[in-house]
C-alpha cells in the first residue's frame, strides 16, 4: 500500500523550511490547532496558538487520510471524489492524494490524544485511530 512511501517523505516544512522532527518556527501555520485538529492556516477559533509543534513531515490530516485509506482522484465535470488508495501509487500528483476534506468532515478529532478517530463502520462499536505521529 502507498502509505509506506508517502509517510517517510522526510521534506522540510514548506511553510518555515524546519526538517522532520524539529518545532516548527514561531507563527508557522502548517501545523494543526491543538483544540480542533484542523489545519492553523483554516482554524476558525484561532485559540492562542501561533505555530509551534513538531513537524512531522505531514500536512494536518494527511496521516489520518492514509491510515483510514481516504484518497480522492481528480474528475473532470466532478471535482475531486473519494476513490480507493492506488497500489500503483507512489506518491500524490496533482490528479491524486489523501482526502483531507473527508478527515476534516467525518473523521473526529480526539484533543486529549492529540489525533484523528475514524468514525466507526455501520456495525462497528469502536473507533479506529490515527497513527500516534499525526
Amino acid at each position: 500500500m502507498p502509505s509506506e512511501l508517502m509517510l517517510s517523505r522526510g521534506e522540510p516544512c514548506i511553510n518555515c523550511g524546519v526538517q522532520v522532527g524539529e518545532e516548527h518556527a514561531a507563527g508557522c501555520l502548517e501545523t494543526h490547532c491543538p483544540r480542533t485538529g484542523l489545519p492553523q492556516t483554516s482554524c476558525p477559533g484561532r485559540h492562542g496558538h501561533s505555530g509551534g509543534g513538531v513537524w512531522t513531515g505531514l500536512l494536518p490530516g494527511e496521516g489520518a487520510a492514509v491510515a483510514f485509506g481516504w484518497f480522492a482522484a481528480l474528475r473532470p465535470g466532478q471535482g475531486w471524489v473519494p476513490v480507493a488508495p492506488r497500489t500503483d501509487a507512489v506518491d500524490y500528483g496533482t490528479d491524486y492524494m489523501p482526502d483531507f476534506n473527508r478527515v476534516f468532515s467525518q473523521a473526529r478529532w480526539d484533543q486529549a490524544a492529540q489525533r484523528w478517530v475514524k468514525p466507526p463502520a455501520p456495525g462497528e462499536s469502536r473507533p479506529h485511530s490515527a497513527p500516534p505521529h499525526e
